[in-house]
């Protein structure tokens, strides 16, 4: 009689995040995470940092045994996604990294989420003003762009964008326009986006939005094919 065979285990998803000495940010980003293991059952979910918080990328993937989806749970391209994200996965044998969360229209629709709710359900049609961290990588302005398309598409308004890295993000924006909030969760450029605002209507970072767990899953499946060989 055969013994039946046991399958190989599913890769560890790494998620790896910014990080951010905000308590409130970690517990956010933790609670994000949470979302995603509720929509995979047996697989090993860790949650990651490339700055500032630990545990690190590098100590996160030498301490899972096996193959690893690591998914940057970032909101454009950028160094860390083209350069430190690599360099941490470099020579590890069975690792797959994903492109990162952003841009995606489900994220561009939890941001419009958040910002409908700090709204409180009024109905309003004054132009939006997008503002994101910011990157001195072109690619990251054209993908910002990309956000505004989408977020133009779903409400049909006009979309100005920006980056906090920018002089004065808000240089000739209107003081109706409501602010879509596209950062990840509360911290550092969360509260200087609500300080350069200037009393406009901001919206609350995209955090533990269903939306934003849905594309960690989504980019985990995806990535599922390229482990297979490694398995």
């Amino acid at each position: 009689m055969s013994t039946p065979e046991i399958p190989a285990p599913q890769p560890t998803l790494v998620a790896v995040a910014h990080g951010t000495r905000n308590g409130q940010g970690l517990r956010v980003l933790e609670e994000l995470v949470g979302l995603v293991r509720l929509g995979l059952a047996g697989v090993d979910v860790r949650l990651c940092y490339l700055d500032v918080a630990t545990p690190s990328l590098t100590g996160a993937l030498s301490s899972v045994i096996g193959p690893a989806v690591v998914v940057p749970v970032l909101l454009s391209t950028g160094y860390h996604v083209k350069t430190d994200i690599p360099a941490a996965a470099a020579g590890r044998p069975g690792t797959v990294i994903t492109a990162p969360i952003g841009p995606d229209e489900r994220i561009s629709a939890a941001a419009l989420d958040r910002l409908a709710s700090v709204r409180g359900g009024q109905g309003t049609s004054g132009p939006l003003h997008l503002v994101a961290a910011g990157s001195s990588d072109p690619a990251a302005r054209q993908q910002l762009a990309e956000v505004a398309a989408h977020l133009n598409r779903a409400t049909g308004r006009v979309v100005s964008l920006a980056q906090l890295t920018e002089p004065d993000p808000f240089a000739g924006v209107p003081r109706t326009a409501e602010v879509v909030n596209y950062l990840l969760a509360p911290g550092y450029f969360d509260n200087q986006l609500h300080a350069k605002a200037a009393g406009r209507l901001v919206g609350d970072p995209i955090g533990a939005h269903p939306l934003a767990a849905e594309v960690i899953l989504a980019r985990y499946r995806d990535a599922m094919r390229a482990v297979e060989p490694a398995r």
